[in-house]
């Protein structure tokens, strides 16, 4: 039997760390042997420091919900192999970077994703753009990395764009985004917070910071690169990002324009037959297929699209679009913890370790 790699979850509480455990138990490749947190958090067991915002969809062993939280800021790195980092942005730096020196840190946070040397990946998406670890390593003398998933609003899109991308060619998109309570962290979901209160029977029209992100990381991620350096995607992008009352799985509308002139009997076929790495390599977390589409006028939708699993992207609505030339117009559904969080970075790890990065 293969010894399992020993994984630390720091910032373990919130909803993005407690999908990480989710995905870490069991797993057949990392074995998680502790938890990381503030101070706040700090010596208590697992349970009770979530027992004000629990997200799971599958709770976690005795022995996990038993473990006693550690405090980030005396954590040694050395102690691990591998750290999966689910921590806020504001102090993920700073602590990633010091895990980093001595171990692969997988990241849901923003900290370091606009950094030149740090790739944004989506394995099913663009793989090609792990290697930029190896000049991270070599610039910055690491003998780890850091590795960051991207905003959860991204994946639905540039999963379901890279296909159409790969044929068609893409100049312009647009898309509009119905997202999830969960994807607003520890806020959307506290049961009486006031940001949860303050959407429940509402559609909030403006996400701060998000429309930014999808912009910038979209083009990132669907860039070229070449000799460890991205050159951004020279796509037209726009974003109108909302917050629905919804728990989990985020919704989007998307409006793309193509190069080449497209027919949607051939669209659909492009989406249903992808195939990506992690299906190729066969890694634990990848879903049979990476991308669904229905005739169904009524799919997908974020209440059912567990039926299909949370790694998988699913898309609906498939037609022409009027507005664009070379229109296309489609709707989205991507789970923005499985896929766009905890459970995305672990397959980004199962990627690297597969393919002999650590």
């Amino acid at each position: 039997m293969v010894r399992k790699i020993d994984a630390i979850v720091l910032g373990a509480t919130g909803a993005a760390g407690q999908n990480v455990v989710e995905s870490l138990q069991n797993h057949p490749w990392f074995k998680l042997v502790a938890l990381g947190a503030s101070s706040r958090s700090a010596g208590k067991t697992y349970k009770d420091a979530i027992k004000d915002a629990i997200f799971f969809e599958r709770t976690p062993s005795e022995d996990i919900l038993n473990m006693k939280v550690q405090d980030i800021d005396k954590v040694s790195p050395e102690d691990y192999q591998i750290a999966f980092s689910a921590l806020p942005s504001e102090i993920a730096k700073t602590i990633e970077g010091k895990f980093a020196k001595k171990i692969p840190v997988f990241s849901t946070a923003s900290a370091y994703r606009n950094e030149e040397d740090v790739p944004i990946l989506i394995p099913d998406v663009n793989p090609k753009h792990a290697k930029i670890v190896k000049k991270q390593q070599e610039k910055r003398g690491w003998e780890g990395f850091v590795c960051p998933g991207p905003n959860c609003t991204v994946v639905g899109l540039v999963t379901s764009i890279k296909p159409i991308m790969e044929k068609y060619g893409v100049k312009k998109v647009h898309m509009v985004s119905s997202q999830s309570l969960s994807g607003a962290g520890e806020k959307g979901i506290r049961l009486n917070s006031e940001y949860r209160k303050s959407v429940e029977m509402n559609v909030l029209p403006y996400i701060d910071g998000e429309e930014e992100k999808v912009i910038q990381e979209t083009k990132k991620i669907l860039g070229n690169i070449k000799k460890y350096i991205i050159t951004p995607a020279e796509i037209k992008i726009g974003a109108t990002c909302t917050r629905v009352y919804v728990e989990r799985v985020h919704f989007e509308s998307v409006f793309v324009e193509t190069k080449k002139e497209n027919n949607i009997k051939d669209v659909k076929e492009t989406l249903s037959n992808y195939v990506s790495e992690p299906q190729k390599l066969q890694l634990p977390s990848a879903p049979q297929k990476p991308i669904i589409v229905f005739d169904d006028n009524n799919q997908p939708q974020p209440k059912l699209h567990h039926d299909y699993g949370g790694q998988v992207t699913l898309v609906g609505r498939l037609r022409k679009d009027p507005v664009f030339k070379n229109g296309l117009s489609y709707v989205v559904t991507s789970d923005n913890l499985d896929k766009g969080a905890g459970g995305g970075v672990v397959l980004s790890a199962e990627y690297l370790k597969k393919k002999n990065y650590f």
